[in-house]
């Protein structure tokens, strides 16, 4: 009840009422770069740059929020015309949503250190002693799960900032989530980039996307992933994407 209260507000907020709002879409994020992040009070990243082109291109009015994952999952369970981004596209998430993308490949990995000089594997017994971080409600956690992670080794964190930051300071040995959001949180934070690996592939890339809630306005749903066709046909997306990841890619670990 708390909580549709305080959706009902973030309407009131953006300025939408209850009888507007169902000619809009609420986009509900998270700090998450490169793809979506605030810069100067404004959204920036790739997936906001595409939401700007199809906002452009499809005549939708499209309101942001940012909130952290778990409290955005219940946002978008809510209110009907709303979507996640960016959401990985996993087979238990499938039927939940309404999919439209990729936007990238989005492997899901485990990430350590050079220095630290740790190896990787769920299944091993020097797993039972690895502080592995993952982002609270993201697949990274029941990955871990599923791969043999016992969960006195899982801590879960409110955002990759702060997995990123613990990883640092030698309060976690691993992080496991989508790399090219830690590498950024490190370049942001002023942490030396080079020193991350990636350990471990827990999940070939499903891809992420915009996931919509189930019960969105069919009319809005088709016009933005029309917009996002076009986008995509017209090779701008791939243009945006390689502006975005100009970041240098994470070195593999030596093979095991």
């Amino acid at each position: 009840m708390r909580h549709r209260w305080l959706v009902c507000l973030l309407f009131a907020a953006l300025g939408v009422s209850h009888g507007a709002a169902d000619t809009h879409l609420l986009g509900v994020t998270e700090d998450v770069p490169p793809f979506s992040y605030l810069e100067g009070g404004r959204f920036a990243g790739l997936a906001n740059e595409v939401l700007d082109r199809i906002a452009n291109q499809s005549g939708l009015k499209v309101q942001r929020s940012i909130q952290p994952f778990a409290r955005g999952l219940k946002t978008v369970d809510e209110v009907p015309n709303s979507f996640l981004y960016v959401m990985v596209r996993t087979p238990a998430r499938e039927s939940h949503y309404r999919w439209v993308g990729p936007l990238d490949d989005c492997d899901v990995v485990v990430l350590t250190l050079r220095s630290s000089g740790l190896d990787f594997s769920p299944t091993t017994p020097d797993a039972r002693a690895l502080r592995v971080g993952a982002v609270k409600g993201s697949p990274a956690g029941k990955m871990l799960r599923d791969a043999g992670m016992p969960e006195r080794s899982i801590y879960l964190t409110p955002g990759s900032e702060t997995s990123t930051r613990m990883l640092f300071a030698g309060h976690l040995d691993m992080i496991a989530g989508l790399a090219l959001p830690y590498q950024h949180q490190a370049t942001r934070l002023g942490l030396d980039t080079s020193q991350m690996q990636v350990a471990h592939l827990l999940q070939k890339g499903f891809g992420c996307y915009f996931a919509f809630n189930p019960k969105v306005d069919p009319v809005l749903y088709k016009r933005f992933a029309d917009a996002f066709d076009v986008l995509r046909s017209s090779g701008e997306l791939r243009q945006l994407r390689e502006r975005s990841m100009q970041a240098p890619a994470l070195a593999p670990a030596q093979a095991r």
